[in-house]
């Protein structure tokens, strides 16, 4: 499909779907499909390294989901006053950053530094799916936004799936750390 021919209307929608945009667009779905499965794992590690009380290991859930909480609203505005695009690249870098954080946490052995660490992949999970969820209606015609926007969610369970995975092999095996 040639990009020439592709027009925005007044409503914000495109009169068609860029088809590869739309496929890039989608493959970031999988990403908080994984973090929402590596999350619940996590919380049963930490609970048995970290000797948490039931109370502290609630801390992951709510570090996790309090990003998420905080900066919806945030991103709604960035996005408004930048573009999807913006949002999308401060959200991957923010998630970046998390999974990042995850390999001075993992040397210093703190739980403190892995709730840091989670709640920053949540705040940069917060931009992308503020982001992504909006973007993915909006690549298109309006009578096919819900559509857009469910083939997208379908690559949801292909994260979860992975995060299940990851977990596994990484958080659970017996082998070197990391």
């Amino acid at each position: 499909m040639n990009d020439k021919n592709i027009i925005q209307m007044p409503d914000g929608y495109l009169n068609k779907t860029p088809l590869f945009q739309f496929i890039l667009l989608s493959c970031l779905f999988p990403l908080w499909g994984c973090a929402a499965a590596l999350n619940d794992i996590l919380i049963t590690q930490f609970k048995s390294v970290f000797s948490l009380s039931n109370f502290a290991s609630a801390l992951v859930q709510s570090a996790f989901y309090g990003g998420y909480f905080l900066i919806a609203i945030p991103a709604s505005l960035v996005i408004k006053k930048t573009s999807y695009k913006v949002a999308i690249l401060i959200g991957l870098t923010l998630y970046i950053g998390g999974c990042t954080l995850f390999f001075p946490a993992s040397h210093m052995a703190t739980y403190t530094m892995f709730l840091a660490a989670i709640f920053a992949i949540a705040i940069g999970l917060s931009f992308l799916e503020t982001a992504a969820n909006t973007y993915s209606s909006m690549i298109g015609p309006k009578a096919y936004a819900t559509l857009r926007l469910n083939i997208s969610q379908t690559f949801y369970p292909i994260g979860a799936a992975s995060g299940i995975l990851l977990g596994k092999y990484l958080v659970f095996s017996e082998g070197e750390s990391l």
